[in-house]
């Protein structure tokens, strides 16, 4: 029963008009604005199942599929520092912190 309630909530959702006239498919093609990134920080290679800024918004660290955590420096958008690189059995990391100063 619960099954069938979340599939009329989906079709709902799915029918509702957009929020704002500037929300809808005919706008954003016609758009001069693009989005393009800064910069591109790591691969897409193994898969990032967590990120977190430090308390100075300096760092970005980043928990990935193979157990590494890559931390790269916002300001040049380069790695700084890698952690756990060379485990025996790798397995992933999928939830990370900074620990407060």
């Amino acid at each position: 029963m619960a099954h069938m309630k979340d599939d009329a909530l989906e079709e709902d959702e799915e029918n509702l008009d957009p929020l704002s006239p500037l929300f809808n498919d005919e706008y954003s093609q016609s758009s001069e604005f693009r989005v393009k990134p800064k910069i591109t920080l790591g691969s897409v290679d193994v898969p990032t199942f967590c990120v977190r800024f430090d308390y100075n918004d300096k760092y970005i660290a980043a928990a990935k599929g193979d157990g590494t955590i890559q931390i790269y420096n916002l300001f040049t958008g380069k790695m700084s520092y890698i952690c756990n690189e060379h485990m025996e059995n790798p397995m992933p990391t999928t939830i990370i912190r900074w620990r407060p100063i």
